[in-house]
């Protein structure tokens, strides 16, 4: 059954964090076999970061029957990531679902949540960084236009600070051109 933007996305409340960070680490504990353990751990440590990026981004959760079943981090502004994106785009991160509700379209939900903000805030694009073993991440953000940008491609050295000559990993770079929409107040 399709899942619509009225079905439970909201802003999380500071004192849901914890519970948040847990679907986190839950979501992506799929990604440890992906990934070697220098750049794993730091890699959740990061995304489990909630409070540190409070801030600055409008954390959303997805709520279904009751129980937390995704999350993602919206930058109004993708320069306050430091993912290296220019002023004036928007920006996605962290998009997590819990295992258990993974197929259901939860994350179609919670990105579309960040597209209407970012279009209703008048951005010109809505970016974001992910991983080419992220899969359905990967499919999921070309069914809704996003486009490939390696120009904006990042190495998890440069992000977590390690020596690459450790192993590194490509974070791969997506972008999608929006238009602006007026609110329905307007």
């Amino acid at each position: 059954m399709p899942v619509t933007l009225k079905q439970g996305v909201r802003l999380a409340r500071h004192e849901e964090l914890d519970k948040i960070s847990t679907l986190v680490s839950d979501a992506f504990a799929s990604f440890r076999h992906a990934l070697p353990r220098h750049i794993f751990e730091p890699y959740v440590n990061d995304a489990c970061d909630l409070a540190g990026r409070w801030e600055d981004a409008s954390l959303a959760v997805l709520e279904h029957q009751g129980r937390l079943v995704g999350t993602v981090s919206y930058y109004a502004e993708a320069s306050h990531e430091d993912m290296g994106w220019p002023p004036g785009l928007a920006g996605l991160r962290t998009l997590a679902v819990a295992p258990s509700a993974q197929g259901r379209g939860y994350g179609r939900a919670l990105c579309e949540w960040c597209v209407m903000r970012a279009r209703q805030q008048g951005a010109g694009a809505l970016a974001l960084h992910t991983a080419s073993f992220m899969t359905p991440a990967c499919t999921l953000y070309e069914n809704l236009g996003f486009q490939r940008r390696p120009s904006y491609d990042l190495f998890a050295s440069d992000i977590i600070g390690f020596d690459p000559a450790l192993g590194d990993q490509t974070v791969i770079a997506y972008l999608l051109p929006l238009q602006h929409v007026d609110s329905p107040d307007r």
